[in-house]
């Protein structure tokens, strides 16, 4: 028996939303306020700040970012699909802050179960730790008002964050619903 490892070929989604300076000025806003956060070793996202799996949920600049973006998975992904066209919807129930500060990272991690994942920047510079695709090597550098939504059984992490201004992401897990 011989056990190898393959590279996945799996398609990622990369787009610009068009409506990101809101999205930076009221996630600044709430970060400054202060929020509610997971503790480090609950999480894959080793991070000065990750905030609760459904922060701001009811947020409507935040759910009309989770509603574009779910539209783009859908329409590219096709997910759920069945005959006739009849297709089942994606669900978002998980959606997050990360505030990256010198010295952050993330685990090399994959979002099994859910069925899709994204991430979005929020605050970045080009040249702040990318989105690194652990199976490909595909390096995803950071853009602010850039989503990348992927397969969530795709393997990711986050290198160090080498400067001292923060790197900024939103995240979410998406399910398709079955009944």
């Amino acid at each position: 028996m011989v056990v190898t490892t393959v590279k996945h070929n799996a398609p990622i989604l990369i787009g610009d939303y068009p409506f990101a300076d809101r999205v930076k000025e009221q996630v600044l806003d709430l970060l400054e306020k202060g929020v509610r956060c997971i503790p480090q070793e609950n999480s894959n996202v080793k991070a000065s700040i990750h905030t609760a799996w459904d922060w701001e949920f009811d947020n409507i600049t935040f759910r009309n970012l989770r509603e574009y973006i779910t539209a783009e998975i859908e329409r590219t992904f096709r997910p759920g699909a069945r005959s006739g066209d009849n297709r089942r919807p994606l669900v978002c129930d998980q959606f997050w802050a990360n505030v990256y500060k010198k010295g952050d990272w993330a685990n090399e991690h994959c979002h099994k179960p859910y069925h899709y994942s994204f991430a979005y920047f929020v605050k970045s510079k080009w040249y702040d730790s990318p989105l690194v695709f652990a199976h490909s090597g595909k390096k995803i550098r950071p853009k602010e008002g850039r989503f990348v939504a992927f397969p969530a059984y795709l393997r990711h992490l986050v290198p160090k964050h080498r400067y001292k201004d923060t790197r900024i992401t939103l995240s979410a897990n998406l399910w398709v619903k079955l009944a």
